[in-house]
């Protein structure tokens, strides 16, 4: 039941994108409103029971959510063509975004060890130069962040990202919890470390992501919110 999302990678979905678009203008004159009433209660069916369901179940990434998906996105597209909104357009824009940009989408989990380059699948290496924890006075960890340094392979240069200067004119950046590092198109998490050691942690665990898509999802919440606005005001 599980779709493999990376069969819709561009410009795979962007094809599938620009088809839901002609279906709905093709389809405008056949779909009621009771058509987007149906496709209403089918998203709120689908919502309903992706929050009863665990995360590691991946319902999103099913066939029955893409059909329901796909489906409601066709009939909200027709009913954009019949009579625009700016709510709409943003709401459409958002999920189609946030579902056909997945399959462009990538997570990696990285163990970046101290003062050695790690090997990865990805364009560069990471490497961690010092960690430190801060914690509350009862002992507790309160924060934690860790330094590394970016090697990329492509050039067979090591790149750090600015944060302050150190001596000898290096740049040097600090990874914190919730406070990812932008590089060449990627964010990185800090997300772990060897708790039990602590400042004295040999490797640190990070998350990288890739969101190619990310901008078109922002863009249509931005207009969402735009539209809902412009109903207030008006």
């Amino acid at each position: 039941m599980t779709a493999n999302m990376h069969l819709f990678a561009f410009p795979v979905n962007l094809i599938v994108g620009l088809c839901i678009v002609f279906a709905g203008w093709s389809l405008r004159k056949r779909f009621s409103d009771t058509y987007m009433t149906v496709a209403l209660v089918m998203m709120t069916a689908v919502a309903l029971v992706q929050g009863f369901m665990p995360q590691e179940a991946g319902f999103t990434h099913s066939w029955p959510f893409v059909v329901v998906l796909t489906w409601f996105l066709t009939v909200l597209a027709s009913r954009l063509f019949r009579k625009f909104s700016l709510a709409g357009l943003g709401l459409w824009l958002a999920l189609w975004a946030g579902m056909l940009g997945s399959a462009d989408s990538t997570v990696n989990h990285v163990l970046v060890p101290r003062d050695r380059y790690a090997p990865t699948s990805l364009s560069f290496e990471m490497r961690m130069e010092d960690f430190q924890v801060s914690r509350y006075d009862t002992g507790e960890p309160m924060e934690y962040r860790a330094t590394i340094s970016l090697r990329d392979l492509s050039e067979g240069m090591s790149v750090k990202a600015p944060d302050h200067d150190r001596p000898g004119g290096d740049v040097v950046k600090t990874l914190r919890v919730n406070h990812p590092v932008r590089y060449r198109g990627y964010q990185i998490y800090l997300r772990d470390y060897d708790v039990s050691r602590g400042n004295d942690t040999a490797y640190c665990i990070v998350m990288v992501t890739r969101q190619p898509w990310r901008w078109l999802v922002l863009a249509g919440i931005l207009l969402l919110f735009g539209g809902a606005l412009k109903i207030f005001i008006v």
